[in-house]
């Protein structure tokens, strides 16, 4: 019995034993075989350590090929999540060394949870203190790395900022959509102007290396590596002697207007070129340094931007529309000469005042300005005058004038956040306020008030098209796309947006009231010993707050134009008063003229 029971047991145990090596052999079989790779690249990853390259963006230069935006070499400190050990101790620290909030950090690094091996940088353009703090205590910061990466420099500063934009750390709604196209949760991209809307031109491909580490986390050795592939440039429109000029004139003359008590509150600078679009200066004031944003604007910065009242952040030539005032006349005076409703020889009498329907409406010289055919009427900018073309023409017959000079509508100048103005008509108004047009809104829009809205890119264009005679060319800033090499890759030709036909001799007309505005008119004083000619339109709209926007817009030489030069100051007074000196001195630069003495009208006796 005792043979049989033991031979049993044995036959038990051989099968326990069989059983145990076969699961064994299985076991060892599903991880060489069915999981054998990804062991692999685990232990892969312990052992190297993939660090990626940051892509210098292309450069930006102008026109005559000087560099306005590049990178400069900077150092960041970075967290490796995977060897990232003793968050509770080292994210402290590092917010410390940053100046942010715990929690800032630790959101940064939740960022990057999908890229475990990929340094999150925490702190970027780090300084030589931070970079002395992090080297002291290296052994107790597991995961955390100094890389080198390039950071986005504005060499200029403020200068054209609005043009530029900024780049901005990659939200997370951006990274899920970008992902797939190599973007990491810490990387900078495009956020405004230029930036943005050139992102996917301007930003290169990351490059890396893959370094082999010890236990402690220590470089070794290097298994390999891949360069960065630079992003592609842009050469611009921009004449950047000229933009300084402008910002500079710019600004003292808001500094002028608010010697004479007026709220100046900011403006903007266009200048055009008439035979292609191109733009030669785009200047906008108050502004902003991009540079505070290359690497990675703090939260109470950005906070101060967004709450500062002259809004640095707006770009007062493209999103900005306002009451396009006398400037608009240019539209009237176009319509009521193409429909037959005034010709050249009429003779109107300014009185200083206009009736309607026993309404009184005050023109700019309460005095009068005596007999005034539409020529004298332009370079005067009679507002009795144009009340009684707005009068003749109807609400809607000037509106559809207004549309087809481009008003109302966007440009297409390829800038962000570019708004269209308002062109009202009696639907319009019905629709939008629920209330019928008056014949007195008639009036008044006829010389650019009431529910007219237009940017100063857009008065450009109308200056732009009495120069050329209707041509309006779309406005644009990037000539050609270039290679990191400065070879170009793509070219821009200028496109003709649209044109506004008139007779030739309607436009002799207008174009004769227009400089007659510069020679003998509203901007005579201006331009008084200007040692060329030029032909332009002042205006002074009233904003409703018991200010006024100050306008003007003009182009040069007057027999043949080659620039449409157009200014605003937001709350400056008479148009002749501050703008018109802003666009003299920038024509004088253009030119390469002496500036001469400005002596402008005193307020309240021009338009």
């Amino acid at each position: 019995m005792w043979d049989i029971e033991k031979a049993r047991r044995f036959r038990v145990l051989a099968v326990i034993i069989i059983a145990v090596i076969g699961l064994l052999v299985l076991r060892l079989a599903w991880l060489q075989l069915l999981q054998g790779a990804q062991y692999k690249k685990i232990a892969e990853d312990n052992r190297l350590r993939r660090l990626y390259t940051q892509a210098p963006r292309g450069t930006i230069y102008d026109r005559n090929g000087a560099v306005l935006v590049s990178n400069r070499p900077s150092f960041a400190v970075s967290v490796i999540l995977a060897e990232y050990t003793n968050p509770q101790a080292v994210t402290p620290f590092l917010a410390s060394l940053a100046g942010l909030p715990p929690g800032e950090v630790d959101a940064l690094l939740a960022a990057g949870k999908d890229i475990p091996y990929t340094p999150v940088p925490i702190i970027r353009d780090a300084g030589p203190a931070v970079l002395a703090a992090v080297e002291e205590r290296k052994a107790a910061l597991p995961g955390v790395v100094v890389e080198a990466i390039p950071v986005r420099y504005y060499l200029y500063g403020k200068l054209a900022a609005h043009v530029f934009g900024y780049v901005g750390r990659i939200s997370a709604e951006e990274y899920a959509t970008r992902k797939d196209a190599g973007y990491s949760p810490g990387d900078l991209i495009g956020n405004d102007g230029l930036e943005l809307v050139w992102e996917d031109v301007l930003r290169g491909v990351a490059g890396g290396r893959q370094v082999e580490v010890n236990a402690q986390g220590k470089e070794v050795g290097m298994a390999g590596e891949k360069a960065a592939i630079p992003g592609n440039g842009l050469a611009l429109t921009l004449d950047a002697n000229l933009q300084k000029t402008a910002e500079e004139s710019l600004a003292a003359q808001i500094a002028v207007a608010r010697s004479i008590g007026e709220p100046a509150k900011g403006g903007g600078v266009i200048v055009l070129d008439v035979r292609s679009g191109a733009v030669l200066v785009l200047a906008t004031t108050p502004a902003y340094d991009p540079n505070i944003f290359a690497a990675g604007i703090s939260a109470k910065d950005w906070a101060a931007l967004l709450a500062n009242p002259d809004d640095p952040l707006t770009n007062r030539v493209t999103q900005n529309a306002y009451p396009p005032g006398s400037v608009f006349k240019i539209v009237t005076a176009a319509a009521a000469l193409d429909r037959g409703l005034v010709t050249p020889a009429e003779i109107f009498e300014d009185t200083g005042a206009y009736y309607l329907s026993g309404w009184k409406f005050s023109g700019w010289a309460p005095k009068g300005l005596g007999k005034l055919n539409l020529e004298g009427a332009i370079s005067m900018s009679s507002d009795p005058v144009f009340y009684e073309l707005g009068r003749r023409l109807g609400a809607d017959a000037l509106a559809s004038y207004a549309l087809t000079f481009g008003l109302g509508q966007k440009t297409g100048i390829g800038l962000p956040g570019e708004a269209g103005g308002a062109v009202p008509t009696e639907e319009w108004k019905q629709a939008t306020y629920g209330e019928q047009w008056y014949p007195g809104e008639t009036i008044i829009a006829a010389i650019g008030q009431g529910y007219y809205l237009a940017t100063l890119l857009q008065q450009a264009n109308l200056l732009m098209a009495a120069a050329n005679g209707g041509v309006i060319y779309r406005p644009y800033l990037v000539s050609k796309v270039l290679a990191a090499d400065g070879t170009p890759r793509e070219t821009f030709p200028p496109v003709v947006a649209r044109t506004v036909y008139l007779a030739p001799e309607n436009w002799d007309v207008i174009r004769r009231g227009l400089e007659a505005v510069v020679a003998r008119g509203t901007a005579a004083s201006i331009f008084q010993g200007f040692k060329s000619t030029a032909a332009g339109k002042t205006g002074s709209a009233e904003t409703g707050r018991g200010t006024t926007h100050s306008w003007f817009a003009c182009y040069a030489p007057a027999a043949r134009p080659e620039i449409v030069v157009a200014a605003l100051v937001e709350d400056g007074g008479d148009g002749s008063v501050t703008a018109g000196p802003v666009v003299r001195k920038v024509l004088e630069a253009y030119f390469g003229l002496p500036q001469g003495q400005i002596t402008p009208p005193a307020p309240g006796q021009s338009d």
